[in-house]
């Protein structure tokens, strides 16, 4: 009789809610992603039937490069004028950039010192770049340039020999032209320039680091050059503080995308290795603003603009992939901010229209050239934000359409 009775008062109780109102709005559920356009482009993630992809041991290097990219600076850093990015990349001992010094002079040095990585970023004044044929030089309206590099060793001692002997050696191979120089506060800096150009480059070792700039300004002068290598070397410095040094075991195994969002990105040829110049690379916020200008990535040379876009969608962290680029923020709010304000990477000409049946997504028509595609479209799903183009608005809209599916299909 006891259960019949707590049995009868339950049910009176399910009867009583039956008339009752809930407070709250109802919410539709996620879309059916099988009825979106999405062409033939790939909606599941490189890892659904399989492991996470692993890079091979000769690939490390880039892994260790997009960690260390959000504490390296960039030209704005040094001069707020120079905030057009011109590329980034990470680099190895059998990759070193020219802006060190000639290849057949400083890799053998980088090699023998069993130089670990490297990353580079470059950026001006102006949206050009510099040459690098010999000595390097440039066009006359680019006033101000700055390549910044971050070389790591396996320890202190062999970062200081490699950092005296790639200047002994470059400065040989510009003998009768070049002259050696020195950086206010920084007496270990070794440092030349040559006095008819206005180009200066310096070295310096920080413990297992060798930090190292190529400096122009508007006109052969050196004591602006000297003062503003004193400048980057203090900006370098400090960057590097808060970052723990990696032992020459860790370069090579480093986690690769521990937080899958570079597998959230598409990608149309389902490529799985790293690629340290931003073609298939994912990074700090901070550290994804060194790829404005780079060739074949998504992004605005303005790295300023950049910089505010990336703010106010309070992203954490930013994944590029052979065109197409991903952002988780902070929350859906912050993601649904990006498509409501447009939060695109380049300058829009004209709104476009957006994709068909996708509840969070906005597309623009990009300035002519100033874009890498015609059109730009970015989606937004729960925390995660997508930005795609194509040269046709349907391409466009297709490849949003696969992104947005997508980061469904990834949890």
């Amino acid at each position: 009789m006891r259960i019949r009775r707590l049995a009868i008062a339950l049910f009176a109780v399910v009867l009583a809610g039956c008339g009752s109102e809930v407070a709250g709005t109802a919410l539709p559920g996620e879309i059916d992603i099988r009825t979106l356009d999405v062409g033939s482009f790939p909606t599941e993630p490189v890892n659904a039937h399989d492991d996470d992809p692993v890079p091979d041991f000769y690939e490390m290097y880039n892994v260790a490069g997009m960690r260390i990219a959000g504490h390296v600076i960039d030209a704005a850093a040094i001069d707020p004028q120079m905030k057009y990015g011109t590329g980034a990349r990470a680099f190895s001992d059998g990759t070193t950039p020219w802006e060190l010094g000639d290849y057949d002079v400083v890799e053998p040095i980088a090699e023998k010192h069993n130089m670990l990585y490297g990353f580079l970023s470059t950026g001006a004044s102006t949206d050009s770049t510099v040459s690098s044929t010999g000595w390097p030089s440039k066009e006359p309206t680019n006033k101000f340039t700055a390549a910044t590099m971050v070389l790591q060793f396996p320890d202190a001692a062999r970062a200081t020999a490699a950092a005296q002997e790639f200047h002994d050696a470059d400065l040989a191979s510009h003998e009768g032209h070049n002259q050696p120089v020195s950086i206010p506060g920084h007496p270990a800096a070794r440092s030349h320039w040559r006095p008819d150009s206005p180009f200066l480059r310096t070295l310096l070792p920080h413990g297992p680091y060798v930090l190292a700039f190529l400096l122009s300004v508007d006109k052969p002068d050196l004591d602006a050059l000297t003062t503003r290598a004193a400048t980057a070397y203090d900006k370098q410095i400090g960057a590097l503080a808060d970052v723990p040094v990696l032992t020459d075991e860790e370069v090579y195994t480093l986690p690769f995308d521990p937080d899958h969002l570079l597998v959230r990105t598409l990608n149309p040829d389902q490529f799985t290795f790293p690629e340290g110049d931003g073609t298939h690379t994912v990074t700090t916020r901070a550290g994804a603003l060194h790829f404005a200008g780079a060739s074949g990535v998504p992004l605005s040379p303005e790295r300023d603009r950049l910089a505010e876009q990336f703010a106010a969608m309070n992203a954490e962290q930013v994944a590029f992939s052979h065109g197409s680029m991903a952002v988780r923020t902070a929350d859906p709010a912050s993601a649904l901010r990006a498509v409501t304000d447009k939060l695109l990477p380049h300058h829009p000409k004209a709104d476009a229209a957006p994709p068909p049946n996708l509840p969070h997504a906005a597309c623009t028509e990009n300035r002519t050239l100033d874009g890498a595609k015609r059109f730009s479209c970015v989606v937004a799903y729960k925390q995660y934000v997508g930005v795609v183009g194509g040269n046709q608005l349907l391409d466009a809209h297709q490849r949003a359409a696969a992104q947005y599916a997508l980061f469904a299909n990834t949890r």
